[in-house]
């Protein structure tokens, strides 16, 4: 697989686990940690931790199927 083509699909996988992230987040009852006139704030808060898991999470996947293309050549 060209670089490229590899590079285009981390930033795709990046976009989509940070999607992920964030409706997984909205779930969460976490308005409560937060003043009632804190909109802006909570909203800040969900899309950084969004953020962080999703490309932590996109990182696992792709750091992950990296190893086991790698471990495939043990075999071969």
């Amino acid at each position: 697989m060209l670089f490229s083509q590899l590079a285009f699909i981390h930033i795709v996988l990046h976009i989509f686990c940070v999607i992920f992230a964030f409706w997984v987040i909205g779930s969460l009852n976490v308005d409560s940690w937060f003043r009632k006139d804190d909109v802006g704030r909570i909203r800040i808060f969900f899309i950084l931790i969004a953020i962080l898991l999703g490309s932590a999470l996109s990182n696992f996947i792709m750091d992950f199927f990296r190893l086991v293309q790698e471990a495939s050549l043990m075999f071969n």
